[in-house]
């Protein structure tokens, strides 16, 4: 069964939602990952070289992430070597607030138990596979930290 035009441009539209989430998670890692000396060594550790799926059913779509020590490099489409699969269980309408108010948690044990709460707990995410996995690629969008987010 071929796709008609508009569902084909809908796919195509969700696709990119999907792919610029992913390149935004790159950046923010690569931008505001290296506040603290070696926090992307020490958030990864030993699931280096892992990959880990984010999967979005309100758009149809799935990014893999590889985790690595100096990077975090997405890849659009679910992988067979992928470890974990994070699924996000929201509206379309949803996923960017949650992704600002997911950025603004501090990386300490108070704001994992914190996101763990309010979004694991009440179902908005699941992981499939490795919880481990899962939780290290939300650690490393934790940026509550860095000076932008104090208030003055």
């Amino acid at each position: 069964m071929e796709l008609t035009r508009a569902e084909r441009a809908a796919q195509i539209r969700q696709q990119t939602i999907a792919g610029t989430v992913g390149r935004l998670f790159q950046m923010l890692v690569d931008i505001y990952g290296a506040i603290e000396l070696n926090s992307l060594e020490k958030v990864v550790g030993k699931r280096e070289g892992q990959e880990v799926a984010l999967s979005f059913p309100a758009l149809h779509t799935t990014i893999t992430f590889h985790l690595s020590k100096t990077r975090l490099i997405p890849h659009s489409g679910k992988s067979d070597k992928a470890i974990a699969e994070v699924i996000l269980n929201m509206k379309k309408e949803d996923l960017i607030p949650s992704f600002v108010e997911f950025i603004r948690i501090k990386n300490t044990f108070g704001g994992l138990f914190k996101a763990i709460c309010k979004y694991y707990l009440t179902r908005k995410i699941k992981v499939k596979g490795s919880l481990g996995a899962g939780i290290t690629l939300w650690r490393l969008l934790f940026i509550g930290q860095c000076e932008m987010y104090k208030k003055k």
